[in-house]
């Protein structure tokens, strides 16, 4: 089942753990220690949130443009960026999401699916092209791994 939203003190927040740990936006020791929390864009759009890495060596600038490019498109809209991180919650991990004009609300179920250095947020019954971005996004990890 989908996480909520929640209410914290700046807005809303989603517990991402497994998410942010398949997308590499958090790194853990065997033991579970925490030794890297991404610090992370967090754009909004119509019924879809996307989470970015804000590290050009882990997602490319140009990379990014095109992701939010595309989830504009997808869309019809673009809304507010909030600049954040990977946040300790409990014994997992969460993220703030915006909160202005994207249709989500506390207590909201989102499903939230991960790819390199990239979170995709959209209710089960969005329209919108989640997988294209989550396809999008790692064939570009792909396309980077090769080059570098």
């Amino acid at each position: 089942m989908a996480n909520q939203l929640t209410k914290t003190g700046d807005g809303l927040a989603l517990q991402v753990t497994k998410p942010a740990r398949s997308a590499g936006l958090v790194e853990e020791t065997a033991d579970g220690d925490t030794i890297h929390r991404s610090e992370v864009v967090a754009y909004g759009f119509d019924d879809l949130m996307l989470v970015i890495d804000r590290d050009p060596d882990r997602v490319p600038m140009a990379d990014r443009a095109e992701l939010v490019a595309l989830a504009t498109q997808t869309t019809d809209s673009i809304h507010r960026g909030i600049d954040t991180r990977i946040q300790h919650s409990g014994n997992g991990y969460r993220v703030q999401v915006p909160t202005t004009s994207t249709g989500f609300y506390a207590g909201d179920r989102v499903p939230c699916h991960a790819a390199p250095g990239m979170l995709v947020m959209a209710p089960l019954d969005a329209s919108v092209g989640k997988r294209e971005l989550l396809e999008t996004r790692r064939t570009q990890a792909i396309d980077t791994e090769y080059d570098g």
